[in-house]
């Protein structure tokens, strides 16, 4: 499951938008025919647009897909935490893009959040397994030395960032059926 695909003429598009994030209805891409050529941004294999039984819109790698694609190794709640960060980001009226790789492939962020002048970037991930703080500060500074994101909040300059921010989650799913996980 993967919230982003790169599509033949408008690009990246963004399941989770209700533009794609170019202009684009779902119905462009979602059950066409001829069917839209959509690749897999991490690894330009064929995905293709579908539905959710709970109405969630996502891509998936078509059959015969590679097996050393990065995204086929992400949980479901991986991808749903990544679609919350971007929601929260988006409430509070930022740009969210996710699965962003950086140009020069050093780093990839689950979710880039960009203030509406651009000139502010936050790198968020979705950490669900367990993480080192050496593996945290390595991830950090390899934010920090490309361009834009850093890991920072937006009234803090990144060299004032001591560390990654983080906030802890439960691992497992509420109990309660009012606030069950869903895809």
């Amino acid at each position: 499951m993967a919230f982003a695909a790169i599509h033949p003429e408008a690009g990246r598009i963004d399941a989770t938008l209700p533009d794609l994030g170019c202009g684009l209805t779902w119905a462009a891409v979602h059950k066409t025919r001829p069917r839209v050529a959509l690749r897999c941004p991490e690894c330009g294999y064929g995905v293709h647009a579908k539905v959710s039984t709970r109405k969630l819109r996502y891509f998936a790698h078509d059959p015969g897909r590679p097996a050393d694609c990065a995204w086929l190794n992400e949980s479901l709640e991986h991808h749903l935490l990544k679609l919350e960060l971007a929601t929260a980001v988006r409430a509070a009226d930022w740009h969210a893009e996710m699965e962003v790789r950086a140009s020069d492939g050093t780093w990839r962020a689950d979710v880039l959040a960009s203030s509406h002048d651009g000139t502010r970037h936050i790198a968020w991930e979705a950490q669900l397994s367990p993480i080192t703080s050496e593996d945290i500060q390595e991830r950090t500074e390899r934010y920090r030395s490309s361009a834009p994101p850093t890991p920072s909040s937006p009234s803090t300059p990144a060299s004032a960032a001591p560390s990654a921010p983080a906030a802890t989650f439960p691992t497992k799913p509420p109990r309660s059926s009012a606030s069950t996980w869903r895809s």
